[in-house]
């Protein structure tokens, strides 16, 4: 019996074998509107990567605060600032070395904007109606991409005590980013400054 009423639902519906996003919108709790389905599961980012954004909106990323909810007891301290505690929202939102990355990003593009309090909030707002088509597929990977880099710096000082400047995190950031726009998106953009230079055009 098991997962028969899935299998049933997954071939009767009209959509058959589309993307797990399109199943997703019949499966999650509350309606498509109130989670961010398009910003995460799009076939300009990694799989690897908008998994993990998936789990950080659902707060499922083992981050301390969790790890001390399941019994061990450890320090709750954040590994990136060193003050506040762990949580993913502020790992990826309100850690400060976290905002001053952010505030970076939105200063290349000219945007000014109030972080939101959480993930969800962040994902389902962020909206790119002012960029042309094929800058908009990256823009739309953008704060995946800055998540990611975010969250790998993180198990870096986490795991093997190795620590970026926020300027090596940007760094880090702008070469994935090239790295996934050259492979989905765009070609042509034959150097990390080239690309910059195209994102400031946005």
């Amino acid at each position: 019996m098991g997962l028969s009423w899935l299998s049933t639902l997954c071939y009767s519906l009209p959509f058959g074998n589309g993307p797990p996003s399109t199943l997703y919108k019949v499966l999650e709790l509350g309606g498509p509107s109130n989670f961010p389905i398009a910003i995460i599961w799009n076939s300009w980012v990694l799989p690897k990567v908008s998994f993990f954004a998936w789990e950080a909106t659902w707060s499922k990323v083992l981050t301390l605060d969790l790890v001390r909810k399941r019994g061990w007891s450890m320090e709750n301290k954040c590994f990136l600032c060193h003050e506040e505690q762990e949580s993913i929202d502020h790992v990826l939102i309100h850690c400060d070395k976290t905002r001053f990355a952010w505030h970076i990003l939105f200063s290349l593009f000219g945007v000014s904007w109030v972080l939101p309090s959480s993930m969800r909030e962040l994902l389902l707002s962020w909206h790119g109606s002012f960029v042309g088509r094929k800058r908009k597929k990256v823009w739309q990977a953008i704060p995946l991409c800055l998540l990611w880099t975010i969250w790998k710096e993180r198990n870096n000082r986490a795991l093997d005590n190795k620590e970026l400047s926020v300027q090596g995190i940007e760094l880090i950031f702008s070469c994935n980013l090239w790295a996934w726009s050259k492979l989905f998106i765009v070609s042509g953009l034959s150097s990390i400054v080239n690309f910059v230079d195209w994102l400031g055009a946005l």
